[in-house]
């Protein structure tokens, strides 16, 4: 038995380093890997090599006696796969003295590596971690194979060689401890607060092998068989499954529709679950971008002639009244707003405020269309500057006769950009002859649903409140702006929320962890008021000023200056704030806590997917330190991003998960309903809101707002061109 242990951890590892001469190309699967109930890819509890499509977001849901996780999955990379989970685990002791919990919720992140893919025979390969940084109740590391055979590649198999809770059937000696005696024993959990890394466990203790075969029945049905090397021992010792069941697991999958999957399993024999999973994808939507949008007017194209173009329609009498109806008719109902068009007889300079598209490249091919047809022939130079709160951004500088000549050329979205110029709005002044102003609309307000919510509270997992938002704006010109917005709560239960915390020891100051009494409210309130300049007091720099009712907990004064170069990646600013907490009704009371705080923030475009940001400074606690953020984002506006801050709060005093982390996921509306359109369904799941390295929520921070229309963004999203 010993020399089959030995001898099954070995084909894990070398069957994945099997090539054969006669086969280099990708093994392509027919289907989409099956989330088992951790929400990694894999069979029911066990994992398996595969990997999501690349950027996939996955949710998952699966219940049993045992408890309930719910799962989001994201596939960061072509071969990489986080995981955040959140578990109830019924009548559950998660540790000495704890005692037994009517619910026990847990909070964990995994990792999952596709270290090699399928290739000819060769099977995949993947390494995994559970629980990564948590209290470790589903701890537990593997790598594992997983190879297709049989037509059409519909059976899966997997076989792996597990440690922690998928070390604990017939597990024998670490064959690790070849390498170092301390992978031989694993140590305890000793983090009861969470959320750091618990390192020392890490592929140590006893291994065991587990293993299984997934069927691929029907076009949507999937029926999965698995050995387990789980023995449920937490679970088994609080009664909430019999012990010393079967190994063997068994369960079915059926694809609902492409979003959708439903599951049904039975653990051991003994333990029925169900589970529901759902897939989002950027690079899939709901519909094409733009699909349900009327077409883009054709561009007009000059009638070629071997003289030059004439120039006598400058002095024509009326021509801005002329223009002026040019642009509205072109402009009409494509939520572009002309603000200024300056222009002599080969140049001319449109500066337009964008409220529609949400891809950059489409806005600029919408007006460069318009041009087109508004402007007279002799006009060669088309420049447009998006306007953003009043503040000139970016000056894209096309040739017309490249516009004309590439609109139908394959590669013409990329030629066309590359042809551009695209820089700073000031860099470069207007053309002097023709000026025309179309003042935009000052007043514009909106009333619709919304919902709030709050998760992980300990006692109650998931809060909500549906009520009705009032939102207005007034735009008073010279970069100033009022803004307000009113809430009233219909229903929901935030008003359970736990107002009452343990206090950790040494605690920060309460600035955040006393949210719920906000919450409780249950009557209309003011959710912000406030009065914002933006200012552009120099090339490439940008300046925001905003004063009032900033967010529902705090008010004061928040300035930022941003430095950002039109063709660069790298941005950098400075922002302060001069705050003072509001009273929990809502209304227009302060009370006693005011606080300085800011920070120095670097922004970089790291490549066409990802973004980095580090900021720097002092937090509404008054503790100093950093947040580091890195995003994945997307050419069609999805956003998927984690971040954490570190500051001079000890781990003990932040209390429960140790340091304040979160994840951050952003879609666009538009990809839903295939409509352009710049709203954005956006949530943040933190594991737990504490009071260190807390931060001030203040709308219209100024890289969000100017850096759609940079160089890079542009060039990213240049197939929209023509859309």
């Amino acid at each position: 038995m010993k020399r089959l242990r030995w001898y099954l951890c070995a084909t894990v590892a070398t069957l994945a380093l099997t090539v054969p001469a006669h086969s280099d190309e990708q093994h392509r699967l027919p289907f989409r890997p099956t989330l088992n109930t951790y929400g990694l890819p894999g069979l029911i509890d066990m994992p398996s090599a595969h990997a999501m499509p690349d950027g996939e977001l996955g949710f998952t849901f699966s219940h049993a006696v045992t408890g309930s996780r719910g799962t989001l999955s994201f596939q960061v990379l072509p071969d990489v796969t986080a995981t955040f989970r959140y578990a109830g685990i019924p009548d559950f002791a998660p540790g000495p003295g704890t005692g037994t919990l009517d619910v026990y919720y847990d909070r964990s992140f995994d990792l999952h590596w596709q270290v090699l893919d399928e290739r000819g025979w060769r099977p995949a390969l993947a390494i995994g971690i559970r629980d990564i940084a948590g209290t470790g109740v589903y701890g537990g590391e593997y790598i594992v194979a997983t190879r297709h055979f049989g037509p059409e590649d519909r059976v899966a198999v997997s076989v792996g060689l597990g440690w922690g809770r998928l070390g604990e059937r017939n597990g024998f000696t670490n064959p690790l401890g070849i390498l170092d005696d301390s992978f031989e024993t694993r140590p305890g959990i000793v983090d009861v607060l969470g959320g750091t890394l618990n390192t020392d466990q890490f592929f140590r203790g006893d291994a065991a092998i587990f293993g299984g075969i997934e069927w691929q029945a029907s076009d949507r049905l999937r029926v999965q068989l698995e050995y387990s090397s789980d023995t449920y021992r937490e679970e088994t010792a609080d009664g909430l499954r019999p012990a010393d069941t079967s190994p063997f697991n068994i369960g079915a999958t059926y694809a609902i529709n492409d979003v959708f999957t439903g599951g049904a399993h039975v653990l051991g024999g003994d333990t029925f679950g169900l589970s529901l999973s759902l897939a989002l994808n950027p690079h899939r939507p709901s519909l094409p971008p733009g699909a349900a949008d009327p077409a883009p007017r054709p561009l007009d194209v000059r009638p070629r002639q071997s003289t030059p173009y004439d120039t006598g329609w400058l002095d024509q009498p009326g021509g801005a009244d002329i223009l002026r109806a040019n642009f509205e008719q072109t402009f009409e109902d494509q939520g572009l707003y002309l603000e200024h068009l300056a222009l002599d007889t080969g140049r001319a300079t449109v500066r337009v405020r964008n409220t529609r598209y949400n891809y950059s490249a489409q806005a600029l091919g919408r007006v460069l269309r318009a041009m087109s047809a508004s402007l007279p022939p002799s006009v060669e130079v088309f420049e447009v500057i998006f306007v953003v709160e009043g503040m000139d951004t970016t000056r894209v500088r096309v040739a017309r006769s490249n516009l004309e000549a590439l609109e139908f050329h394959p590669d013409g979205s990329s030629l066309l950009l590359a042809g551009a110029g695209i820089e700073d709005a000031r860099r470069v002044a207007d053309p002097v002859g023709l000026e025309l102003d179309v003042p935009p609309p000052r007043f514009t307000w909106a009333i619709g649903p919304y919902l709030e919510t709050s998760v992980f509270d300990p006692e109650n997992p998931f809060l909500f409140n549906v009520g009705v938002s009032l939102r207005a704006e007034y735009r008073l010109g010279g970069g100033f702006v009022a803004e307000g917005a009113i809430r009233a709560p219909l229903f929901g239960n935030l008003e359970d929320a736990r107002i009452v915390n343990a206090p950790p020891p040494n605690p920060p100051p309460v600035v955040r962890s006393d949210s719920a009494r906000y919450r409780a409210e249950n009557a209309a309130y003011l959710n912000r008021l406030t009065l914002a300049h933006y200012g552009r007091p120099a090339e490439n720099l940008y300046s925001r000023v905003t004063v009032g009712y900033l967010e529902r907990m705090y008010a004061g004064v928040s300035g930022e200056l941003l430095w950002q170069p039109a063709a660069s990646r790298l941005g950098l600013g400075v922002e302060i704030n001069h705050v003072r907490a509001r009273a929990y009704d809502g209304g227009f009371g302060l009370r006693d806590y005011s606080v300085t705080t800011g920070h120095v923030s670097a922004y970089y475009r790291l490549n066409d997917d990802f973004d980095l940001q580090v900021d720097a400074g002092r937090y509404l606690a008054g503790d100093w330190g950093t947040t580091i953020r890195l995003d994945r984002t997307f050419n069609n506006g999805w956003r998927v991003g984690a971040f954490a801050t570190f500051t001079d709060v000890s781990f003990e005093s932040f209390g429960e998960g140790s340091f304040d982390k979160g994840i951050e996921v952003e879609i666009p509306l538009a990809w839903f309903v295939g409509t352009a359109n710049t709203r954005t369904l956006s949530s943040t799941i933190r594991p737990v809101q504490r009071d260190g390295g807390a931060r001030l929520n203040v709308q219209g921070r100024l890289h969000d707002l100017v850096t759609d229309y940079s160089r890079p963004m542009l060039q990213e999203t240049e197939a929209m061109v023509w859309r």
